[in-house]
């Protein structure tokens, strides 16, 4: 049973629209969609601050961020989503993909860039700060604009986290699940 009601259909004009904007017309939208457009604020919210327009980060590292952060906050919902929807386009592979959920995290699976991205991801779930050696691993890769959207979509993906995991969403029927991928992590934790 749903912790909170989602929005049902018909769907008032304005979120139909916004709902095929994101997910192509006449695809049915996520049920975190629904849930967050139950609430006027929270919708208006959600969608401004999403940081999804691809402009300062590439899909790849976008996609790197964002699982590795719904990987370590547990939220099998955002991370399912995310690899279903993008992990191909964003170049990952199986393996890659799997990497994402492996605690520790294992630098030599990476790149040096990707390895400095998913370290600083850790740093900010571990302790929501970075040290100066971390600040200036990632600052080898990326320029200032870009390190504030990396910490910007870690964020925004960890409120998404309380919201999904706290809602205890129901999974996406077409989702990667963790199961899927565990076989191939190892994990120390």
């Amino acid at each position: 049973m749903a912790r909170i009601q989602a929005l049902s259909k018909p769907y008032p004009e304005e979120i139909q629209a916004a709902f095929d904007k994101i997910m192509g017309a006449g695809v049915p939208p996520l049920v975190l969609f629904t849930t967050m457009a139950s609430s006027d604020r929270a919708w208006r919210k959600f969608r401004g601050g999403s940081l999804l327009d691809g402009n300062l980060l590439t899909l790849r590292q976008r996609e790197l961020v964002i699982d590795r952060a719904c990987a370590r906050t547990g939220c099998e919902y955002e991370w399912g989503v995310h690899v279903m929807a993008f992990a191909q386009a964003a170049g990952l592979t199986r393996e890659d993909v799997a990497a994402t959920l492996d605690v520790p995290l294992r630098p030599d699976q990476w790149t040096e860039e990707e390895a400095a991205l998913l370290a600083t991801v850790d740093a900010l779930h571990d302790r929501a700060t970075l040290s100066d050696e971390e600040f200036s691993s990632i600052k080898k890769h990326f320029d200032d604009n870009q390190i504030l959207e990396v910490l910007m979509l870690a964020g925004f993906y960890r409120t998404l986290a309380y919201v999904a995991n706290g809602l205890d969403l129901p999974l996406e029927q077409k989702a990667a699940r963790f199961s899927e991928y565990r076989s191939e992590v190892v994990t120390d934790c």
